[in-house]
């Protein structure tokens, strides 16, 4: 029997394979379900080691410090004061730090890096409070501490909780004194005492980001001004002119907890951005012998402005620029220009999860959700990224595994990214991160398994081997 060719066509056309299925599992969608019992011990142990690193790294300067510890005992050596071209061999590790409060750790690739690197930048700053030039101050006979706040925060969620002074005391002569008060086993706080429910009546009419002046974020530092220079003298010999020329930050003195009776979500102060800033220096440790120069570059400042230690400083610049002219035994600009414009960035930053007894602001099928995946986070000058690069790492993450989403706001809302700073430069951006809740507030909430998906998708993007998981020894 002749089979007339339009049904023919229709019998192909439902009968053929859909191509599509391979991919299905890649669709946006919760992610532990679909791990093996092996990847959900990876996701924990990672949980593990992020909460004991960000712990300790409550600043931009421990940050800083710890990632130091992190990359030396992973081979990364210090990048030399006069670099040779036979130290620029493929596969060679080396670090870089700025004025201890930004650094880069990165893998020579097999290709020359006039040729592009492959960057993680995030920032290591979190928002905080921070001393004025002249802190203390006297109130009813209490000795306060005068702060100011350092990025956007809800100055009502600082008040009756713990908080440390932490930070470093440069003397005139030179001399610097590091400071962490109330960290450590029998450490005082200091704390912002609130109003209580039975006196407030004068201040029940102050709209929500009101309800705390900035200027009424003075924290308790001693019963009176001469017990707090006296503490001060003697544990750390500081007397109050030294503060002029302090760098020091009040911070929640609490330390990570898991969040929820299943241990899948982590609180704690600083994943912004601290958190991508774990993932991107744990991804490029994993880096062998790339074919471009795998980077992970940490900035500070992000949350306020640039400076001497921020993404628009010249210091990342003139680094490359060392890199290429040990490497080619020449320099110039345009060699610069070239290698910055073959390069390639992910600019990874935290962005706000549906918050689920708040969910009017989102998009219910367009916000990023915690224990989805990695976040592509289509705001702000991120958003601007060339389909065509998007594509290539959609492709990359997909190929590799690494489950994903994407992220948008309602009209009207939504943060900002310094991912403007590297398109400027003619370097392919784009933003990824992880979803987190209570964001920019004292104890923010991420879920460990898109910590561990970010990771997993940096080690893609860096050309790092993706091992797969380990099964767990049976006991």
């Amino acid at each position: 029997m002749t089979v007339p060719a339009r049904t023919l066509l229709l019998v192909v056309l439902f009968a053929a394979p859909v191509y599509a299925q391979p991919s299905a599992q890649f669709q946006p969608g919760p992610v532990w379900p679909k791990l093996s019992q092996a990847q959900r011990d990876q996701v924990m142990r990672f949980g593990e080691d992020f909460k004991q690193f960000i712990g300790r790294a409550k600043s931009e300067m421990t940050f800083v410090g710890e990632a130091v510890k992190l990359v030396e005992a992973n081979g990364f050596k210090k990048w030399p004061v006069s670099p040779a071209r036979s130290d620029m061999r493929p596969g060679s590790r080396w670090y870089a730090v700025n004025r201890d409060r930004t650094i880069v750790a990165f893998v020579m690739g097999t290709e020359p890096l006039s040729k592009g690197a492959r960057i993680v930048n995030t920032h290591n700053d979190s928002v905080r409070l921070e001393l004025k030039g002249k802190p203390f101050r006297d109130s009813f006979d209490i000795a306060l501490l005068d702060t100011t706040t350092h990025g956007s925060l809800k100055n009502y969620q600082w008040v009756n909780r713990p908080l440390a002074l932490i930070g470093r005391v440069t003397r005139t002569d030179g001399t610097r004194v590091t400071v962490d008060i109330g960290h450590n086993a029998g450490d005082p706080v200091l704390l912002i005492p609130d109003l209580a429910p039975h006196v407030d009546k004068e201040f029940l009419e102050r709209k929500n980001r009101d309800v705390i002046g900035t200027e009424e974020l003075d924290p308790i530092l001693a019963s009176t001004a001469d017990a707090a220079i006296k503490a001060l003298k003697d544990k750390y010999g500081l007397t109050p002119d030294d503060f002029l020329s302090a760098d020091l930050q009040i911070v929640p003195a609490q330390m990570p907890v898991d969040v929820g009776l299943d241990h899948q979500f982590v609180g704690a102060y600083g994943h912004d951005d601290r958190s991508n800033g774990f993932a991107a220096f744990r991804a490029v440790l994993e880096v062998e012998k790339p074919r471009k120069t795998a980077i992970a570059y940490g900035v500070n400042n992000e949350e306020v402005s640039s400076w001497t230690t921020g993404v628009a400083s010249e210091w990342f610049r003139t680094l490359v620029a060392e890199v290429i002219a040990a490497q080619e035994g020449t320099f110039n600009d345009l060699m610069l220009r070239h290698a910055l414009g073959a390069s390639q960035v992910l600019v990874s930053d935290c962005t706000t999860a549906v918050n689920p007894d708040f969910p009017q602001p989102f998009l219910p099928n367009g916000s990023a959700r915690l224990g989805w995946g990695l976040v592509f986070k289509e705001y702000g000058s991120g958003r601007q990224a060339d389909g065509e690069y998007f594509a290539e790492v959609r492709r990359l993450f997909t190929e590799n595994g690494v489950r994903w989403q994407t992220h948008a706001y309602k009209a009207g809302y939504g943060g900002g990214t310094i991912a403007q700073w590297f398109a400027n430069a003619n370097i392919d951006a784009i933003d990824v991160g992880i979803g987190v809740l209570s964001m920019h507030s004292p104890m923010e909430v991420s879920a460990k398994v898109d910590l561990w998906e970010l990771y997993r998708g940096f080690k893609a993007f860096l050309g790092a081997p993706m091992r797969a998981a380990t099964p767990t020894p049976s006991r």
